[in-house]
């Protein structure tokens, strides 16, 4: 189904040429009528990167569509978070609404004009915080309206409003003036998700280099924000190895989860869509999240032995000990539950495979 592309794409872009080609692609076929390019600027240790991103920005210059386009290049490399924090705010300083994609975020076609009808259809409601693309439970079908609400937020590829954005404070500020914990109780229903994210923002609160994403995650918890997601997993990562910021592990879970699409007709989106928060779907989300940041299932059981019969004790490289960030590992059986489901939409892979067969032995033991 054809739909005019009226909504403002953002991309942001650095020294990837052929990430950005691909990329690059899929936003000409959609064919937007505004785009914003956000570029950072080659590293002053890095002599390749000036070639590499005068590549990356001649490919932008190739656009053969009726568009207005608009360029925030930096001169000199910013580093990757406060580049994209930045441009964001540069864009919302001229618009009230934007999709969002990074040079490494191939979204399906079905991705731009899902964003687009939902930033309409929520654009008022402001606890509604954004609309992501990416699924990482690959797919849930749990309403009728090829979409469902949550509150764990997700940014490749999405979509948010100027109002939204407007609370982003970098560097957690806010955090030293309320009680974290009881804003997060309030909202979060799930108590080891309340616990998890208090000791993250205690954590990061001093710390700048934290990731502009988990800093927009906690204070849209904060907030009491929810957020969309689709039915079905519209993107794909394609920028996991060594030259990324963030994504250097290739046996990453989230790089294995397959794009899909929405089948519905996107009049569905705009008719009666879901009312109700979906805890379940984040519940399983936070356990699939926490579980693919550690690497040895089985040590980290016996380190929750460890830590419920000595409180004091402190697991080596976790910040805060690891109370906290164990807490969602408790249960075996529940955890290889959700690995069960996502399987079928993930490409093979050992990771997984050894997950689940660590989980299952697990679950096995008196």
């Amino acid at each position: 189904m054809s739909v005019s592309l009226h909504t403002p794409i953002v991309l942001i872009i650095f020294n990837r040429p052929d990430l950005v080609r691909q990329v690059w692609e899929s936003i000409r076929a959609a064919r937007p009528s505004r785009l914003f390019v956000v570029a950072d600027g080659p590293r002053s240790d890095h002599p390749e990167d000036a070639a590499l991103c005068a590549a990356c920005r001649a490919i932008l210059a190739q656009v053969d569509w009726p568009c207005q386009v608009e360029h925030n290049y930096a001169e000199a490399n910013l580093g990757c978070d406060p580049r994209i924090v930045s441009g964001i705010t540069w864009v919302f300083s001229q618009v009230e609404e934007a999709i969002i994609l990074e040079d490494d975020i191939l979204p399906d076609p079905a991705f731009f004009p899902f964003c687009q009808t939902l930033l309409a259809r929520y654009r008022d409601d402001e606890q509604m915080m954004g609309i992501g693309g990416f699924n990482f439970l690959g797919e849930w079908h749990n309403t009728a309206a090829g979409y469902h609400l949550h509150r764990r937020i997700t940014t490749w590829g999405w979509a948010t409003w100027r109002r939204a954005w407007r609370h982003f404070e970098r560097g957690l500020d806010w955090e030293r003036r309320t009680d974290v914990r009881e804003r997060l109780s309030a909202h979060l229903p799930d108590p080891q998700q309340v616990e998890y994210q208090a000791r993250l923002f205690h954590i990061y609160a001093d710390q700048p280099s934290m990731g502009w994403d988990t800093q927009f995650c906690l204070l849209c918890n904060f907030m009491g924000g929810f957020w969309i997601s689709p039915s079905a997993n519209l993107i794909a990562n394609l920028g996991f190895d060594a030259s990324a910021t963030h994504t250097t592990n290739a046996d990453d879970l989230r790089r294995y989860v397959r794009r899909g699409s929405i089948s519905l007709g996107f009049n569905s989106l705009t008719a009666e869509g879901p009312v109700a928060i979906d805890d379940h779907f984040d519940r399983w989300l936070f356990l699939l999240e926490v579980l693919n940041t550690y690497r040895n299932i089985r040590s980290l059981r016996l380190w929750q032995r460890v830590l419920a019969q000595n409180p004091a004790c402190a697991m080596p490289g976790v910040p805060g000990g690891g109370r906290e960030f164990l807490a969602p590992l408790c249960n075996p059986a529940e955890l290889l539950a959700v690995l069960e489901y996502v399987t079928p939409f993930m490409a093979d892979n050992p990771r997984l495979h050894r997950m689940r067969a660590d989980l299952s032995a697990m679950v096995a033991l008196p």
